[in-house]
């Protein structure tokens, strides 16, 4: 064999060496880049859905707090009208948030978590309703013994709800964080 042509050849095996190694290098870099911007992505998902999540849990708990206390407010012989009139406005305000944060969950997602919060808020507007009635017949002669049974209801079931609600809200973040380390 000719020296020229030893040469030739092996010039023509190392740039084609090269080119492929290259090849193989850029495609690995580029899966890492793909593989690291939905890890990114993900993270950013979660951040966003546990920002919506908490914005309805603080007016939640707010509201509960408020119906709470005007309930308070309301039992004995000489309810505290006006006290019960700001707490029930306190409420009525909270839960003007809830419903704007419950329609952000319903665009964040995912299903079971609206739902959830939906139920949060049905039961929240019920005790609201409840503690207007009762305010309203405040010194009827039966003491208002089936608001306040009814009021004692809605608050236990208000509180499983916003509990439920937590877990279903945690097990989605979770779920989000397991999906984008499956990927990788």
């Amino acid at each position: 064999m000719d020296q020229g042509l030893a040469a030739l050849l092996g010039a023509t095996v190392g740039v084609v060496g090269t080119v492929a190694a290259s090849a193989i290098s850029s495609a690995s870099t580029r899966r890492q880049l793909e593989g690291q911007a939905r890890v990114e992505h993900s993270q950013w998902r979660r951040q966003l859905r546990r920002d919506a999540y908490s914005a309805f849990l603080a007016p939640a708990n707010e509201s509960r707090s408020a119906l709470k206390m005007a309930a308070r407010a309301l039992v004995g012989d000489a309810p505290d009208l006006a006290e019960a009139d700001r707490r029930l406005q306190i409420a009525q305000d909270q839960l003007v948030l809830v419903q704007a944060a419950w329609a952000s969950l319903a665009v964040e997602g995912p299903e079971s978590v609206e739902r959830a919060a939906h139920s949060v808020h049905l039961g929240l507007h019920s005790m609201h309703t409840t503690l207007l009635a009762w305010r309203d017949s405040s010194g009827a002669p039966d003491r208002n013994v089936n608001f306040v049974e009814r009021h004692a209801v809605e608050v236990t079931t208000v509180s499983e709800r916003l509990g439920s609600f937590t877990s279903v809200a945690r097990g989605a973040l979770d779920d989000t964080e397991l999906s984008s380390s499956r990927r990788n």
